[in-house]
């Protein structure tokens, strides 16, 4: 939560359940673009925009907002500036910053200032609002302590840098939700990852809810970005944290193979070793992986018995077919012509209908 002055004591401010975002950019368009993206997302946001850092400096001593997204470049103070001034007040304030026009200086300032996302325009909407869900993660949830990560961080690197040597890779790095390398090995010398893990970091996000939505008990993900100098490989451990594995750059992905296997058994081995020092919830891999399936359900007696003529009719030539009715039109010879829809008993026994003893008999 953003709080950068006291409330006044004269105002009351209503208690506010959906997450309060405040747009600050002073092109009118794309404000409008962000907000009503915001709005139609299904998702329950309260949303104010304003033109200026200014502007926005009141509008946050009005209350607090739960996202703060701006522009760099604005009229008078800069969005950097701006966040500067929210950070000085609120060291954990969470804020996403885009620009149109992007330099080396401009993304390492905002890295320093540890924004959630750092985008481009023009923007995206779906890379947007994956950058918002992101960035309106609650910081009050537990997660892992730095201390615990710390204490494991010696086996983590071991087991990064077995990987790396078994996958031939020249990175495997582990990194936290909030973006923040927990252990790397090796290096990637064509690429400033800092810049890059936002973006992968939505990803990894949206890749989690996807899993959820199609009612994967465990998240076994697995996503391929390609690049000019690297290509990145991404699987989730458990649903807090990410495993990346970078190779060189190559036309197609000829590791991926290599990679499900060795992977996503050091996501299992990762995992284990963060869930052992309560940095995150152990997740049901090895229950799943020994509890004896359910039986299928009970199909209906029509599908069991289409099922067995389907059978059946393979099985029968299209000669053994044709011999069956020449020869019930054989039986048929002779017969007295029926009257209407009816047989005598007679027919009925030459036909095969009736047995050759009446009930009771023999």
């Amino acid at each position: 939560m953003l709080q950068l002055a006291p409330q006044p004591r004269c105002a009351t401010i209503a208690p506010v359940t959906a997450p309060r975002i405040l747009l600050v950019d002073d092109q009118r368009q794309v404000s409008r673009m962000l907000r009503a993206s915001l709005e139609l997302s299904g998702q329950d946001y309260n949303v104010a925009d304003v033109a200026s850092a200014e502007e926005a400096l009141m509008e946050l001593s009005r209350g607090p907002v739960d996202l703060l997204v701006a522009d760099v470049r604005l009229p008078g103070m800069s969005g950097l500036e701006l966040l500067a001034k929210v950070r000085a007040q609120n060291p954990k304030a969470r804020a996403i910053l885009i620009t149109g026009a992007p330099t080396d200086e401009i993304e390492a300032e905002a890295t320093a200032l540890g924004v959630v996302a750092f985008l481009r325009k023009p923007l995206g909407t779906s890379l947007f609002l994956e950058a918002v869900a992101h960035g309106l993660k609650s910081s009050d949830a537990p997660g892992p302590s730095e201390e615990a990560v710390d204490e494991e961080r010696p086996r983590i690197a071991e087991r990064l840098a077995a990987l790396r040597r078994e996958l031939g890779a020249e990175a495997t790095i582990l990194v936290g939700d909030n973006g923040r390398v927990v252990a790397r090995a090796g290096d990637l010398v064509s690429l400033d990852l800092d810049s890059t893990l936002p973006s992968l970091m939505s990803a990894f996000s949206a890749g989690i809810k996807v899993s959820r939505l199609l009612g994967a008990p465990v998240p076994g993900n697995l996503q391929y970005f390609n690049g000019s100098s690297y290509d990145f490989y991404m699987t989730n451990v458990g649903g807090a944290f990410c495993l990346l594995i970078a190779f060189q750059a190559k036309p197609e992905a000829g590791q991926i193979g290599a990679v499900v296997h060795f992977g996503r058994r050091a996501a299992v081995d990762l995992l284990a070793a963060l869930s052992s020092l309560g940095a995150v919830e152990p997740e049901p891999e090895a229950a799943a992986a020994t509890t004896t399936p359910p039986p299928p359900p009970t199909q209906p007696a029509k599908e069991v018995s289409e099922r067995v003529l389907a059978t059946a009719a393979r099985k029968v030539g299209g000669k053994d077919v044709k011999s069956f009715w020449d020869n019930a039109i054989a039986d048929t010879r002779g017969l007295e012509k029926a009257e209407g829809d009816s047989l005598s008993y007679e027919q009925a026994k030459r036909l095969g209908l009736l047995p050759d003893k009446p009930d009771g008999e023999g």
